[in-house]
């Protein structure tokens, strides 16, 4: 009963946020766990393709063209 008490607080917090405006134009993430290239892989199978092909020209399997 308390996860349905927790997640009806956290929605409705969401919902209330407010427009805020950053000093920064753009965002850079280079390549951590919160955005592992291989993780999807390795949980939902092989990526369709065109699935790295620019990694050696042949495909590689991986969300990303290898090149991280």
């Amino acid at each position: 009963m308390s996860w349905v008490v927790i997640s009806t607080v956290l929605s409705c917090s969401v919902t209330e946020a407010k427009n805020c405006s950053f000093p920064y134009p753009a965002i850079f993430n280079f390549g951590d766990s919160n955005s592992d290239t291989g993780g999807l892989s390795a949980a939902f199978g092989q990526a369709p393709p065109p699935n790295g092909i620019t990694f050696f020209h042949t495909p590689a399997g991986r969300y990303s063209d290898g090149r991280l």
